[in-house]
Order: C-alpha cells, then structure tokens, then sequence
C-alpha cells in the first residue's frame, strides 16, 4: 500500500499540468546554470552565484522565474550594502570600529524535469560579529507557468498534511534531542505553511533555519517526509 501511495504522489508531483506519460515526449530539457558577480568596495565584499533556468517550453514562465531568482540575489546584495555604509558612517565614532561585509551566495538543484523545479539558496552575510549568518531559501516552480508550488499546491488531496508533517519533524526531534531547544517540539507544534521547504524524489525536505529550533553550531536542520507518509485520497 505505502508503494502505492508512494508513486501517485510522485505522479502528482509531475502531473502538475501535463499527463506524466508526455514527459518522455518533450523535445527541450530543462537546464539550470549560473551566473556569477564578485566584487569588492570599502563597504562590502560579494561573491553571487544566481541560478537561471533554460530551455523551457513556456518562454514567460522562463522569464518570471528567473526575474524573480534574479531580483532575489541582487535585493539581498542591495540591503546589505545599504546597511554597510551606515555602519561605516558610525564607525567614524572610535568606539564602533568597521569591518567590511561579506555577501555569499551558493544554489543547490534537488529536482529538475519538465515539469518542476526545486533548489535552495545559501545566503550567507558577515556583518562584523563573531560570525557570520547563512539564510536557506527554497525555490519550487511549476515550469509551465512559472508559478511558486507551496505545500497546498502539492497536497490538495492531503487535508491533513500539516499534522503528517509535524508528526515526522518531531518524531526525528526525539531521536537527537540534545541538538535542539527545549521550546523545539512547541516551535514544530506552530508549524504553517511559510515554513521553507524543497522536493526531492523521496519526498519534501523541511527546513528549519539558525536558531529556530537548534543553536548556531548544530546548523541549518532539514527533516525528510517522505511521500508515502502522507494518506492522500
């Protein structure tokens, strides 16, 4: 039974628009490849790899998508220079010394076929603390309309799909306990739909960012629920 629920979730995921059996048909692939800017001024230090979708068959989706992963880079490199300079102007003060920003981009493509594509973003920044701070931004898309899928778009035949995953997030909780916040399992417990996620063919990965449930050296915490966990009708 969980096979079976296994692959028509997987179908589903493929099926967003067009019948799986015409993905074997299609005569352009898609592909994802970079485009990268460095640079450096006495504000900020950057190194930006933005990722940008090709040949799809919908030339507007391909155009909105990749406004929007442009528009991504590009705006965090822009506030984080904005907030640059006006340190530097307060380290004109003697007690607020500079020290140069950083700004780091990095992608990762966890599906990519006709149909779908998700990746996440590594968004790191270094504004003059102890460290620095690394933002995961996830990117998933329907290809033939350049729309962003959330979770509803993905289980609308799964009402109960926040509890399914809730219900594995705290499960993994329990087995590593001593990696995370006592206010963990309340934090899972609160779980919406804004919470960042990505598609793997296993199933969707959830991500929970610095310090949300875990402290800065346990690291960005992702939690695997798999498709078959999920009872769709």
């Amino acid at each position: 039974m969980k096979k079976i629920v296994t692959i028509l979730m997987i179908a589903a995921l493929l099926m967003i628009t067009i019948p799986i059996q015409a993905l074997a048909d299609q005569g352009s692939q898609p592909e994802v490849v970079s485009q990268s800017s460095q640079g450096t001024n006495r504000y900020l230090s950057w190194d930006l790899v933005t990722p940008q979708v090709s040949g799809l068959e919908s030339r507007r989706a391909e155009r909105i998508i990749n406004k929007e992963l442009t528009q991504t880079v590009s705006g965090f490199r822009k506030n984080l220079l904005d907030e640059a300079k006006k340190a530097y102007r307060e380290s004109m003060k003697p007690e607020y010394p500079f020290r140069p920003f950083q700004a780091q981009t990095v992608y990762q493509v966890h599906t990519l076929n006709p149909d779908l594509l998700s990746l996440t973003m590594d968004m790191y920044q270094y504004t003059g603390g102890a460290h620095g701070m690394t933002v995961r931004k996830s990117f998933n898309y329907n290809l033939k309309t350049g729309k962003m899928l959330g979770y509803q778009d993905l289980f609308k035949a799964c009402v109960n799909y926040k509890e399914v995953i809730v219900h594995h997030v705290r499960d993994q909780i329990i087995k590593n306990p001593n990696v995370y916040f006592k206010e963990a399992m309340e934090t899972v417990k609160d779980f919406t739909d804004e919470q960042p996620f990505y598609i793997t063919p296993k199933g969707i990965v959830v991500v929970y960012g610095l310090y949300e449930i875990a402290p800065y050296a346990a690291g960005i915490q992702e939690f695997l629920v798999p498709f078959s966990a999920f009872q769709c009708s």
